[in-house]
């Protein structure tokens, strides 16, 4: 378990993370969203000890704090952070860098084969990291992610580089994973999100404005596309919803949570002389959330 308390932290009298709570569990992927530079890099860098708050704490398992120098260390086993690209060793191969993390966080070497395998890596990771492509090098940070296998995980921007088909590759692995870790992913791809995280938090003036949870309850929307000029008509000819959310210019959605099938078809039967594109039912996503949250 991962519980942070009042965590705030400011920079130049600009406040970062302010009084930010969350309890996380083994078994969750939790995506973060945000703006760049708002925060979400911060906060990683506040759980993984980088960084020192301003006040509040950042608690593991219940009891372990970063207090001193002994408990640092014990936490430090059981989390790691991405690597930055240009923290790779240029004249090293890839498997000499999936070899030195399972080391250094006492991962299993005889898992780096099943890695490679894993993540289609075999053509090229005896080769020296210099002569790697983004994408390679991205593919090679997750495996080594994958090499240190600690129960705790910090991925920021993972899908960085990557074309579609290693994008999906890398999600497919997250899914794997997740059953006996705790794995934090902050990422640009949001429609991504959707597919692999249990709940994304979206963070705003330095707190969770908003938890997106991924389950069968999902609230239901009718999504229909729709021009600014629509919108302004629709709203002088009709009484809508007082939950309805108009996102970025463009996407009208209306709650059909609690409604007859009745009722919902006579509001698709309402709709059809407004839309202008495409009419969808299904809950909010990441991307329609995040352009609803921060495109003003």
């Amino acid at each position: 378990m991962l519980k942070l308390s009042n965590v705030s932290i400011a920079y130049q009298h600009k406040v970062i993370l302010d009084e930010l709570d969350l309890t996380a569990h083994k078994g969750e992927i939790i995506g973060v969203v945000a703006p760049n530079g708002t925060g979400k890099t911060t906060l990683f860098n506040v759980i993984a000890n980088f960084v020192k708050p301003d006040k509040g704490q950042v608690v593991f398992g219940g009891k372990h704090t970063y207090r001193n120098e002994r408990e640092e260390l014990h936490i430090h086993k059981q989390l790691v952070t991405f690597p930055e690209q240009k923290d790779l060793f240029e004249e090293l191969s890839g498997i000499d860098h999936l070899k030195l993390y399972a080391k250094l966080w006492q991962g299993n070497s005889k898992n780096v084969p099943m890695i490679v395998e894993r993540l289609q890596m075999g053509h090229y990771v005896k080769r020296k990291v210099g002569t790697y492509s983004l994408g390679m090098r991205q593919r090679l940070c997750f495996a080594m992610m994958m090499a240190a296998d600690t129960p705790m995980m910090l991925m920021d921007e993972v899908m960085n580089g990557l074309d579609v088909d290693n994008v999906a590759l890398l999600s497919e692995c997250l899914l794997d994973m997740k059953s006996d870790k705790l794995i934090f992913v902050a990422s640009h791809l949001l429609e991504n999100l959707d597919l692999y995280a249990d709940r994304v938090l979206f963070l705003k003036d330095g707190t969770f404005i908003h938890e997106q949870r991924f389950t069968s309850q999902n609230e239901r929307f009718l999504k229909i596309e729709m021009s600014p000029e629509q919108y302004t008509a629709l709203k002088k000819d009709l009484t809508l919803p007082k939950q309805h959310v108009y996102v970025a210019n463009h996407l009208l959605c209306l709650p059909l949570d609690g409604l007859s099938m009745e009722q919902q078809t006579e509001w698709m039967e309402i709709m059809l002389p407004y839309n202008e594109k495409v009419m969808t039912v299904g809950p909010m996503g990441t991307a329609e959330y995040y352009e609803m949250y921060y495109s003003s």
